[in-house]
């Protein structure tokens, strides 16, 4: 239920006091005005302070936790003093570009009101008309502004639960590292997402910017924090020799530069101390991978499989056991192959695989995935040594490519391996990959189709026509009820030719999150 729906909903509640004595005044002249009070003005305040979390719990849209309690504390004075008592529902703080008074005023008070309640924090400084070609000092959100604001939040750091920070440049991602390495103590914080919105910086070529500014910064001074289980890092760099990425759930690296990312000593002993590792996203880079390391006794991990510890060194595959879904975005083949060769997945469920290219508008090379599905394929099997799949294709459930381009006789080798695959996601492919997910002549006795327990397909960017075709060419085995499209991309005819078949249309807006 949405907040209107809420308000209109409640909206009998008791007149003010001023206007109630106005009627109390001229009472003979309105006694056809009903006697009984309304329904919610005889509820309990503790259920409507309920009522109004729910408000703010119900939806997806962060921005309505903020109008929420707003539109809540005006309707009356009863529910104005109930909204400013609930601290919950001022625990969002949210302040964007570009900032004004306004802002850190609305942000002081729902500092304020949210009492002691734990503090999702979301500042999002991106300016949608910034000019990636112009200087960083030139942009108008400056190191000053973060520090006006990081001072202000820092007083309430004990209470800090999420914390989000969007920005263009790297300076103000600068300030955040180096104020907050002072903070003493972040018990509460239990996910924490850093982006500095450059992809640029993970193509091939490209090392960190500005030079001045790229020294590590310990991650709050190093210190470990109990609670934290998940961390994104986009464009952002630390001290990789601290300990303090341990015990997380999730861990995402995106569009680091290929100069300061850790090593893969330093990326091993990470992932050594996140035994309960269940999501793991590299885009672009990962560690930085010797060719030629040079073994040392403080490189090897301990094995454990029974434990749950990773049982590498820096030659063998480092054994995730826990995770289930894994993000891999590349620039670079012939990285992208050794990087592989690092991890072990057995009880991988979700991949998705997508081939960053674009990311330098002065390069022009194609990305060929074929290497990539070859060498996937070729780990698919059961490894004699460690009786475990390097690389599970057979039992992942979910599966997306995004700007995964090969061969249509690869790709149909390597869906010819996902026997359990229930979702397939096709954004930005070409053909081929559709063409592979026809009944092979191979198999036109039998009429079984490649993924036969397939039941939801997700397209974007695609010609419809073709993925019609293709859908209708999978035989009457195929197990396919919904496919995912963009709205209005497909047209009334190949619609009706997929509902006549017995395919349902679910539309979505855009290419969903990694």
């Amino acid at each position: 239920m949405t907040t209107v729906e809420i308000v209109k909903r409640l909206g009998s509640e008791d007149l003010r006091p001023t206007t109630k004595s106005i009627l109390s005044l001229f009472a003979k002249n309105f006694s056809y005005l009903p006697t009984q009070t309304s329904p919610v003005s005889r509820l309990p305040n503790e259920l409507l302070s309920s009522i109004f979390l729910y408000a703010i719990r119900s939806t997806d849209d962060r921005f309505e936790t903020v109008t929420t309690p707003i539109i809540a504390s005006q309707v009356s004075t009863r529910w104005r003093d109930i909204a400013i008592s609930t601290a919950k529902l001022w625990n969002t703080i949210i302040l964007t570009y570009p900032t004004s008074k306004q802002q850190l005023s609305r942000a002081v008070t729902w500092l304020k009101r949210s009492k002691l309640a734990p503090l999702d924090i979301f500042l999002d400084f991106r300016d949608p008309s910034w000019d990636w070609d112009s200087a960083e000092s030139s942009h108008k959100f400056r190191w000053q502004d973060m520090e006006t604001i990081i001072r202000l939040l820092m007083v309430h750091a004990c209470r800090w639960k999420h914390f989000e920070l969007f920005t263009d440049t790297w300076a103000p991602i600068f300030t955040f590292l180096c104020y907050t390495r002072h903070i003493k103590s972040v018990p509460l914080l239990v996910s924490l997402s850093l982006h500095r919105c450059n992809a640029f910086f993970a193509s091939k070529e490209a090392t960190f910017a500005p030079v001045e500014m790229r020294m590590p910064i310990q991650l709050f001074g190093g210190r470990v924090l109990e609670r934290l289980r998940q961390v994104t890092l986009t464009g952002v760099h630390i001290d990789w020799s601290t300990p303090l990425l341990c015990n997380l759930t999730r861990l995402e690296f995106r569009y680091l530069a290929s100069d300061v990312v850790p090593s893969i000593v330093e990326f091993t002993s990470m992932l050594r101390e996140c035994r309960d590792l269940r999501h793991l996203t590299i885009l672009g880079r990962g560690p930085r991978i010797d060719d030629n390391p040079v073994s040392s006794p403080s490189s090897l991990l301990a094995v454990s499989s029974a434990s749950g510890c990773f049982s590498a060194n820096v030659y063998a595959a480092i054994e995730l056991p826990h995770v289930t879904d894994f993000v891999f975005g590349f620039v670079d083949s012939d990285y992208a192959l050794k990087l592989l060769a690092k991890f072990s997945f057995p009880a991988l469920r979700k991949l998705t695989l997508e081939g960053l290219v674009g990311l330098d508008p002065l390069s022009q090379y194609d990305l060929d995935a074929a290497p990539l599905l070859d060498w996937l394929l070729s780990h698919n099997s059961l490894s004699k040594s460690t009786r475990t799949h390097g690389f599970p294709l057979s039992r992942i459930h979910s599966l997306k490519f995004i700007a995964i381009n090969a061969d249509t006789s690869i790709i149909s080798q390597f869906f010819n391996d996902l026997h359990e695959l229930d979702f397939l996601g096709l954004y930005k492919t070409r053909i081929d990959t559709l063409q592979a997910l026809k009944v092979p002549m191979t198999n036109l006795s039998t009429n079984i189709p490649p993924c036969v327990t397939l039941t939801r397909l997700e397209c974007h960017d695609i010609d419809f026509q073709v993925l019609v075709d293709c859908v209708l060419a999978r035989g009457p085995l195929s197990r396919l009820n919904y496919v995912h499209l963009q709205p209005d991309a497909i047209s009334a005819n190949n619609r009706e030719r997929l509902l006549a078949a017995g395919v349902r249309i679910l539309y979505d807006s855009k290419i969903p999150d990694h």
